[in-house]
């Protein structure tokens, strides 16, 4: 009996916590929240790329347009002021041409910008040799101030015919001796400009020749699209160098480089675009030829006459008022392309349109999915330079 009573006074534990169903049930539930945040993340994160993507497509065509423009808009300076001498020049690097298009040849392969000009803080109008001699230097020249070490000046052999033109580094500076020939510099203003001229290079100057300084830094910078990294490149294009330069990133991202002359076509005295061409021949009723080509042909000394209005270039200088540039830039997130529906993508964009936005629009021109070729982000930018350096000093 007593051992019944004990036995009956034993009960079992009631069981605690959770079973196996009720965690798998949590489980699933965590899953669920966390696909669910996981989701929102991924989404976010879209919205952010995209915002991001706009954003630097944005900075990258602002600065691109920044600095072409700048760079446009110097075109000239300083060289301009010796276009009389400098328009015969048989290198045509050192023509005074502010702004030079390369056409890319079609509407969807970029144009290349090539930009011409010096900084000279002084005197920067072309000053007389004190008389004849032959190279090497050193050589005379009228102008007692506003040359210094180091100076790039371009000296011209004749302003009535010669085609030859020289550039070179100025490596000193001395008072002309007193000779017969030459007046001591208190007398003619005579300094004596000591530099070294190129290998194979022959120079003699004359009482008709001159010399245009430029200052401590010539800029003839290309800039370029290079179309396999999807970026815009400078190029240091100064005849001077010994050692010819390399590409410099400018901005990345940069799909197509487009740009067109403003040409004063009529000639009128208001000198007032009234066309607009790509750098072709024919591109203008006026029928200069405005390809790059046409500016690096040497013209034959016979055709060199006192004015160079009269040469090829001449009227190229005379006509063209304006340069305008379009850029087209992307945004910098990558999305992948379903293969399947690749043909679906067609955006197209116009470029230099106008507000008739029809085929009466100057230049004008279409891109489709040849450059907007996937789902990236994709802004234009254009502007419009004026050549005031050239419009200042007419021919």
């Amino acid at each position: 009996m007593g051992t019944r009573r004990h036995m009956a006074s034993i009960r079992p534990d009631h069981q605690r916590g959770v079973g196996i169903i009720e965690t798998m049930v949590g489980l699933l539930i965590g899953m669920v929240v966390v696909l669910v945040i996981y989701n929102t993340l991924i989404v976010s994160e879209a919205y952010k790329r995209s915002t991001l993507g706009v954003s630097d497509a944005q900075i990258t065509g602002q600065l691109t347009q920044f600095v072409l423009g700048r760079e446009l808009s110097s075109g000239g300076n300083g060289v301009m002021a010796g276009i009389d001498e400098l328009a015969r020049c048989d290198e045509f690097r050192l023509r005074p041409i502010p702004a030079l298009i390369g056409d890319g040849g079609g509407p969807m392969v970029s144009d290349d910008i090539t930009v011409f000009y010096s900084n000279s803080p002084t005197i920067v109008h072309p000053v007389w040799f004190g008389g004849a001699g032959a190279s090497p230097s050193p050589y005379p020249v009228i102008s007692p101030n506003g040359f210094k070490i180091n100076d790039w000046v371009i000296a011209t052999e004749a302003r009535s015919g010669s085609l030859n033109c020289t550039l070179v580094q100025v490596t000193g500076i001395t008072q002309f001796p007193s000779l017969a020939a030459y007046p001591p510099a208190d007398v003619g203003g005579r300094i004596a400009l000591t530099f070294t001229l190129k290998a194979g290079t022959a120079f003699n100057h004359t009482t008709d020749s001159r010399a245009v300084n430029l200052g401590p830094r010539v800029t003839r910078t290309t800039y370029s699209l290079n179309a396999a990294k999807q970026q815009l490149d400078s190029l240091d294009g100064n005849p001077g160098l010994a050692v010819a330069a390399t590409p410099v990133p400018v901005a990345q991202n940069v799909v197509l480089l487009k740009a067109q002359y403003g040409i004063n076509a009529d000639g009128d005295a208001q000198g007032l675009v009234d066309c607009w061409t790509s750098a072709v021949a024919a591109g203008c009723p006026n029928g200069v030829d405005y390809s790059k080509a046409a500016f690096q042909v040497v013209p034959a000394p016979a055709t060199i006459v006192a004015a160079p209005s009269n040469l090829t270039f001449g009227g190229f200088i005379r006509t063209v008022k304006a340069v305008r540039i379009a850029i087209v830039v992307r945004s910098d997130d990558d999305v992948k392309v379903d293969a399947t529906n690749a043909t679906l993508v067609n955006q197209t964009a116009w470029l230099f349109n106008c507000a008739a936005n029809n085929a009466t629009c100057q230049g004008r021109m279409q891109i489709d999915r040849t450059v907007l070729n996937d789902y990236r982000r994709y802004r234009i930018y254009e502007a419009t330079i004026p050549l005031r350096n050239s419009i200042w000093h007419p021919i």
